[in-house]
């Protein structure tokens, strides 16, 4: 008897952890990164996400992921913060901001809402996309956000990479 109760217990807590996540999941805009990268004075809140300007079409669009094929779209989306003061930097704070990817050049990154048809309660946040070419190297790619402070005219770097995470092309 003690053994069943345990079972339904678990049965009960398991689907009201189901039921839950969905809806904390939707008031957050994307998953955040909390590692801050090499910079100690602003945080890069990093998503990369499958882009709706793909050739060759993914399982489901918009959706996280790190693995993506040749000719798939990459949307790189992020929110950069103030370390110090908590404030979320714009396009008033960045006087530029760039997606460095390993052997194509620099992509620039725009400031705006989030989704292909926004309104009023949409997120602002950074974006790029890349449509990976056809002949771009398979395997592990690298890159980087180079932001530009207008007020300061510092240009500080993100590398998002850290210990047990990659960014992958396959075939």
């Amino acid at each position: 008897m003690r053994a069943l109760k345990a079972l339904v217990l678990g049965v009960v807590t398991t689907a009201a952890m189901w039921l839950a996540v969905p809806a904390v999941a939707a008031d957050a805009p994307f998953p955040m990164n909390p590692f801050p990268g090499q910079s100690q004075e602003y945080a890069f809140n990093l998503q990369t996400l499958y882009g709706h300007g793909s050739r060759v079409r993914p399982t489901t669009y918009c959706a996280d992921s790190s693995v993506f094929k040749r000719q798939q779209q990459i949307i790189f989306r992020l929110y950069v913060t103030d370390a110090k003061t908590g404030k979320i930097m714009t396009g008033k704070d960045m006087s530029k901001m760039v997606l460095r990817i390993a052997g194509i050049p620099d992509v620039k990154m725009t400031f705006r809402p989030q989704g292909g048809n926004p309104d009023a309660t949409s997120p602002w946040l950074w974006s790029a996309a890349w449509l990976v070419p056809a002949d771009y190297p398979l395997g592990t790619f690298k890159f980087d956000i180079a932001a530009t402070v207008k007020k300061t005219k510092k240009t500080v770097v993100y590398n998002p990479v850290i210990p047990g995470t990659a960014w992958e092309i396959t075939p």
